[in-house]
């Protein structure tokens, strides 16, 4: 009709191996009458846009009477039409591009086929098509649209798009990967290197993925082990980075971590009743599944890259991609610098005796994490303490693996000190104390820095100048020699070692007090110094101001509650007898409670309720701790719903705040908190709660009559609630 999008260009084809032969037209005379419809393209001059235009008119309703409800993309026939068209057209239509989307048949069928396949044989027919497409115009496969896309990149917004779709059962997403994963194919084996399949796109293509309930592998899995194998999918460091975006602290592993742990809970979830129902059962196991896979997809990440963006070497000159390294998974959670804290504690915890393995090149997991420098790994922009922290926990679990040579001969100090780590928040003083003979055979040269701090070792213990010898100038810590005790240190180490650590927590101290400092480093600091309750304290308050510097928006809380919330859970873990440290920890979990549910974000799998709990349990005598974990209660119930309601009263916290009520009879704050938060927990009608006994209804009464106007109101909800009123 002279439209604009009839004018196209066409692709030019590229160096390509030749393409097997178009079916016949006899073929498409037995496709016709299988399809029982005949295509109006047939004996017809059709214009090149038509291809392009067919493939638009998908998302319409079906007119065959056996297609009711469907879009044409749902039908067999709409894709044999398209097929038909193309291999009769071929000159054509399949090298389409509209000028004004700059997009091709190719872009429109990827992105139409993942979104509304929901059927195998619907799936066989959409890949038969672009098969057709891509073998009639194989140039279309790198043609970027508009929105700067190539083909591939349609089936992955289309799964996002698609996820939490109320219509989408397993046949249907079984068959929706079953077409991703052969269409991916397809192009991924024409150009390997069509796209870049890491830091913020894999983080989409990760987030997209749905809960993935069949045995392992199951079909999420399965088209990760695909990026991964034929397009160098990998959470590895790239020229790109990890990060989902600069602002944001996220990335595709730690996102996953979330996602695991919240389906591992749900596969041990409780329930009202008989727990062997086979409902529940079928629950549990379906849970189990889905947390299976998705730790797979973790591991499968891990692997070395076998394209583009590879990692800097190994210590020892190991090459990017050595075959062994793909069932190592310590090895490369280690070589990714990306491992949020706890996911890397649990691959640790998991696999103790893959921490005294050594690779190909003998390099244990701890020569990696001393081997990496900043130098190395520049592109993930690693906190400052991160390298203390990884060095720490591979220690924890294998203390001798520091007097670990590899093939070279080198020690982890040597590659340490090497790579220009820093004495105390690079690890090296953990190295040494766990082997102090190593430092011996460090090549120090005429000039390195270390030989100021061995200079003391010729001077008595008592006149040895502390500032120095632990490194107490800020200006100098970046230089890894101001902390380093020298040879002659040895013989006093233990008793310099309670100096070395003040002077640690000095400065983790002074770090998470910093007004501007980033959430993520905030959040290693921590994690590198969880013995100690200062830190954990103060950094749980920079997570409370951090989270409420975001006012009203859920995703700025979110971005701080990303890491934010399993931190603040092992300090409470860690420090269970400081009052102090569990008040400002439910403090800090009351700020990010608008985030739970969101970005895989469970305060319910992370521990947060049943910690809570645990505070108020363990310092009832305490108004202050009662009256934040209240708080905190309470935010997470008011975002979380029934569920969490539920979630509270199964681990006993009905119960704590009961008992709160009754210890705290004087105190106003903890009153209305606790009758509150009770409030909040008893608005549910779906929850699971305590009957009232005569115990609570009493402490309820006396807090409506001794506060009336702060306690009155919801005191009566609360009675009137449980008694069925």
């Amino acid at each position: 009709m002279g439209c604009s999008q009839s004018k196209a260009v066409e692709v030019p084809p590229g160096p390509q191996e030749p393409r097997p032969q178009s079916p016949s037209s006899n073929n498409n005379s037995v496709a016709a009458k299988r399809s029982g419809r005949s295509s109006p393209f047939l004996g017809k001059k059709v214009k090149p846009s038509a291809l392009y235009h067919h493939l638009l008119h998908g998302l319409g309703s079906s007119e065959l009477p056996n297609a009711a409800g469907k879009v044409q993309a749902q039908t067999v026939p709409f894709w044999i039409e398209a097929q038909r068209l193309c291999e009769k057209h071929a000159s054509t239509v399949a090298s389409y591009v509209d000028l004004n989307t700059k997009g091709t048949p190719l872009h429109v069928a990827c992105s139409l086929g993942s979104a509304r396949v929901d059927s195998m044989e619907v799936a066989d027919a959409a890949v038969k098509c672009i098969r057709t497409i891509i073998d009639k115009s194989p140039g279309s496969i790198s043609l970027r649209d508009n929105h700067d896309h190539v083909p591939i990149e349609g089936i992955f917004s289309a799964m996002a798009a698609a996820k939490g779709s109320s219509n989408e059962d397993a046949a249907a997403t079984k068959s929706a990967y079953a077409f991703r994963m052969e269409v991916a194919k397809l192009l991924l084996t024409k150009n390997p290197s069509c796209t870049l399949l890491r830091g913020q796109s894999l983080y989409r293509i990760a987030e997209s993925l749905t809960d993935d309930c069949e045995q392992p592998l199951g079909p999420t899995a399965e088209f990760v082990k695909l990026l991964v194998d034929k397009g160098g999918a990998s959470a590895q460091p790239s020229m790109r980075g990890e990060r989902r975006s600069p602002d944001d602290d996220d990335d595709v592993l730690a996102m996953l971590y979330r996602r695991f742990v919240r389906q591992f809970d749900q596969s041990e979830r409780f329930f009202e009743g008989d727990n062997s129902r086979p409902e529940v059962v079928n629950h549990r196991e379906k849970f189990k599944n889905a947390a299976v896979n998705t730790f797979n997809i973790i591991e499968l990440l891990l692997r070395q890259p076998k394209y583009t963006g590879a990692a800097p070497s190994s210590p020892g000159g190991a090459a990017e991609n050595d075959g062994d390294l793909d069932c190592l998974l310590v090895h490369n959670a280690v070589r990714s610098g990306t491992c949020a804290p706890d996911l890397l504690r649990y691959i640790v915890e998991t696999n103790l005796e893959k921490v005294a393995e050594k690779d190909s090149r003998g390099n244990l997991p701890l020569h990696y994490a001393a081997g990496y420098g900043e130098s190395g790994l520049a592109n993930v922009n690693t906190p400052e303490s991160y390298s203390k922290y990884v060095i720490d926990e591979l220690l924890y679990a294998y203390p001798d693996g520091a007097a670990v040579e590899n093939s070279d001969g080198t020690l982890p100090i040597s590659l340490a000190i090497e790579s220009g780590k820093k004495w105390i928040g690079g690890g090296i003083r953990s190295l040494h104390e766990a082997y102090p003979e190593g430092i011996g055979r460090v090549n120090l040269g005429d000039k390195h820095p270390l030989l100021h701090s061995m200079s003391f070792a010729t001077m008595g213990e008592e006149s040895v100048d502390e500032t120095s010898i632990l490194g107490g100038n800020d200006d100098e810590e970046g230089t890894i020699a101001t902390g380093v005790d020298g040879g002659g240190g040895r013989s006093r180490k233990r008793k310099a070692k309670r100096k070395i650590n003040k002077d640690e927590s000095h400065d983790a101290i002074m770090f998470v007090q910093k007004p501007n400092a980033p959430v993520r480093d905030v959040i290693t600091t921590m994690w590198a110094n969880e013995d100690d309750g200062g830190v954990q304290m103060l950094g749980c308050t920079a997570l409370a101001n951090a989270a409420k510097k975001a006012g009203g928006s859920e995703e700025a809380i979110a971005s701080v509650a990303l890491l934010g919330v399993t931190t603040a859970v092992n300090a409470m873990k860690n420090h269970p007898n400081e009052p102090v440290v569990q008040e400002k920890a439910c403090a800090a979990l009351t700020a990010m409670a608008p985030a739970d549910g969101m970005r895989e974000i469970s305060f319910a799998a992370s521990g947060a309720i049943a910690t809570t709990v645990c505070a108020m349990q363990a310092h009832v005598s305490d108004a202050t701790v009662q009256r934040e974990a209240c708080r905190a209660l309470s935010g997470i119930a008011a975002k979380g719903g029934a569920d969490r309601a539920t979630t509270v009263a199964s681990v006993s916290g009905f119960t704590a705040l009961v008992n709160a009520l009754g210890a705290h009879p004087n105190d106003v704050e903890v009153q209305k908190e606790a009758c509150l938060c009770m409030e909040v927990l008893t608005s549910f009608p779906d929850a699971y709660l305590p009957q009232l006994d005569e115990q609570t209804d009493a402490y309820l009464q006396a807090a409506a009559e001794k506060f009336p106007a702060e306690c009155g109101s919801p005191a009566n909800a609360i009675r009137a609630r449980l008694n069925g009123a």
